[in-house]
């Protein structure tokens, strides 16, 4: 009987073979390899939706402000360009568009910058509410998120000021976003 249990420790103390660590390490390759592009994908997929969420937030933000201070507030692009009006940053300032150099309430930096173009589809390159928390101009207004290999997002303003997010697969085709 003692024979019988020192192999059975004998056989428990002396570990794992080279050909069972090699196809563990193979199982856990494999593993990787499915999992970390799809891991990728939703990062992309996060940073995407954190940077449509703060662009709604600021607007939401300067919406409330104008209402609160009962007068106009506006988003201002901090550096706009063609075709990526909002992509270097934005701030929230008192008054009238000008510059964000002076009243300013808030200044945003975007997210990934240096691949999300945001761009007004009308080129605009402020966004002024009035004293009621509608748009001055009373115009409707769609801002696109863009990155390249991903899907982009829409951000509709309408006249009264609500913002919502579109998705490429909206219903209605003028709320799905127009990216490159």
């Amino acid at each position: 009987m003692a024979t019988s249990k020192q192999s059975i420790s004998a056989r428990l103390i002396r570990g794992m073979t080279l050909i069972e660590l090699m196809v563990g390490l193979v199982i856990v390759g494999m593993g990787m390899t499915i999992a970390v592009p799809s891991f990728q994908g939703m990062l992309a997929r996060n940073t995407m939706a954190t940077q449509v969420n703060e662009f709604l937030l600021t607007v939401n933000r300067a919406r409330s402000a104008a209402s609160a201070q009962g007068g106009p507030v506006s988003v201002q692009a901090l550096d706009a360009v063609e075709d990526n009006e909002f992509g270097a940053g934005w701030c929230i300032v008192s008054g009238n568009p000008g510059n964000c150099n002076a009243g300013v309430i808030m200044r945003v930096l975007p997210i990934a910058a240096e691949s999300t173009l945001i761009f007004a589809t009308s080129g605009a390159t402020a966004i002024e509410f009035d004293a009621m928390g509608a748009l001055a101009d009373a115009t409707a207004l769609d801002i696109d998120l863009c990155r390249a290999g991903h899907e982009g997002r829409r951000i509709h303003i309408s006249a009264v000021g609500r913002s919502k997010s579109h998705k490429p697969t909206d219903p209605s085709i003028s709320r799905q976003p127009d990216c490159p």
